[in-house]
């Protein structure tokens, strides 16, 4: 079913549905940590928080995504895997700069 018809009829039964469930003020944004500034997008990935993440120096963009794993509690994960140390880093830094934000 196409989603604006989806929606539409979504509308219908429920009332006016927001376009995006929670707040978007957070989709793109940067910060410096150790001399280099991230900046960060938002993906839209089903039930999933992650980010595509460039950096202003020569360093390969990554992308991560918090993850749940059997064995452990949610942490931040590279898509594709590879860069786990990196991307447990950059995490841990965007939730800081998140927490600070609120």
């Amino acid at each position: 079913m196409e989603a604006a018809l989806l929606k539409q009829k979504l509308n219908l039964y429920f009332g006016s549905m927001p376009d995006q469930l929670f707040n978007t003020n957070d989709e793109e944004f940067s910060f410096e940590a150790y001399g280099v500034m991230i900046m960060c997008k938002r993906l839209d990935i089903q039930k999933h928080v992650a980010y595509h993440i460039n950096f202003s120096s020569a360093r390969k963009p990554i992308i991560i995504a918090r993850a749940k794993f059997v064995d452990s509690d949610a942490r931040w994960t590279s898509i594709p895997e590879g860069r786990q140390k990196e991307a447990e880093g950059v995490g841990k830094l965007i939730d800081e700069y998140l927490s600070k934000k609120e």
